[in-house]
């Protein structure tokens, strides 16, 4: 996840000098008028700071607008202005100063990176991956860098080199909740479950409150086979958190490869409370219907799941065994051959398998 570019501390000291009590003399004294620009300068970027840390943007606008009339060349408040133009998503104007405050200080590897977190939120992806890299030229253990760039990688689905960057991440910050997180899910695309799950774990300990590690540690311990675990994830999940429809499907798939159709259908019902136009839910409840013999209420549950997506090759497929047990055969066929048509080869197997008439079962009798 982006993180905000963290203030420079530079010109603290200054605070310090303009506080410091002037010598008392005997006789009157002439003083200046104005303070020299340098220490104004470092005055209003101090100020600029503290406004900022209170989360006060506009007082910190203004305070780094002034330092910058009294000093051009201060590369520091160029970099905090952009932060604080990041922050009111002012994102062209966070640019612009960013790119003044590497034209001061070209091997800053913070400027890159908040140039790249400002892109990013622009939508300027590409322009973004490249700023994330040219801070991890100047400073390869930057951990937020290679996590940020990997974030990118992943949205666009390229899992290896995401993978590389999230393994970067972690090797230059070990500490690093999100990155062994998204490591995980990088692997989890890749269909590298068995080291999806540790990674998961990894997150947990380090964050124990970080509940989407628990339902994404359940989606891969039901891939490597370990459904026990993966039941026990999702409990641990939905005792905390009852109001993911998502989460309550996927408990109920675990509980229906574990042969609790039961347990299943009141995980769908669930999950059907929740959003009722939820296909896949309904779908999942006929298939778990079907196993209970419960065929009318399968057949009701498939249609609905049709109803809500007109292509669903496995409700057409779901609903077809369900009337072939309610004893409607040629409905039965048609829904086998419109799993088929959809790309759901093994339709034409069960229209040949019950003698069904037609293009599909004949397609399936010629192999």
């Amino acid at each position: 996840m982006p993180q905000h570019a963290t203030l420079l501390t530079w010109g603290l000291w200054a605070a310090a000098l303009l506080s410091a009590t002037a010598a008392q003399a005997q006789v009157d004294t002439v003083r200046a008028s104005t303070l020299p620009g340098r220490q104004v300068a470092e005055k209003a970027y101090n100020a600029g700071l503290t406004s900022f840390t209170a989360q006060n943007y506009a007082a910190a606008l203004a305070s780094f607008d002034q330092a910058l009339v009294e000093k051009p060349d201060f590369a520091p408040a160029y970099a905090n202005r952009a932060a604080t133009q990041l922050a009111l998503k002012n994102y062209p104007a966070a640019v612009a100063d960013y790119d003044q405050a590497l034209k001061l200080e070209p091997g800053a590897y913070a400027h890159y990176f908040g140039r790249a977190q400002a892109r990013e939120a622009a939508g300027k992806a590409p322009e973004a991956e490249a700023d994330y890299g040219e801070a991890l030229r100047v400073n390869p253990a930057y951990a937020p860098a290679w996590y940020n760039r990997g974030v990118l990688r992943f949205e666009k689905g390229e899992y290896t080199a995401a993978l590389t960057d999230f393994d970067g991440a972690v090797k230059a910050d070990p500490a690093f909740t999100y990155a062994y997180h998204d490591r995980a899910s990088t692997n989890l695309r890749l269909g590298n479950y068995a080291a999806a799950v540790p990674d998961y774990s990894r997150a947990l300990e380090l964050q124990p409150a970080l509940l989407p590690a628990l339902l994404n540690r359940a989606a891969a311990e039901r891939h490597t086979g370990q459904l026990a675990e993966a039941l026990r994830d999702y409990d641990a999940y939905l005792t905390q958190k009852t109001d993911n429809p998502i989460a309550y499907n996927n408990r109920g798939n675990a509980r229906f490869e574990h042969k609790d159709y039961a347990g299943a259908v009141a995980d769908y019902d669930r999950a059907i409370a929740l959003k009722a136009a939820y296909a896949y839910a309904w779908n999942n409840r006929a298939a778990a219907e079907l196993k209970l013999e419960h065929y009318a209420k399968a057949d009701a549950d498939a249609t609905e799941a049709l109803r809500l997506n007109p292509r669903y090759a496995e409700a057409f497929l779901n609903r077809g065994h369900a009337r072939e047990m309610l004893r409607r055969a040629d409905e039965a066929c048609q829904d086998w051959h419109h799993a088929a048509a959809l790309g759901l080869a093994v339709g034409n197997d069960y229209a040949a398998a019950a003698g069904c008439a037609g293009p599909a079962a004949e397609e399936a009798t010629a192999e």
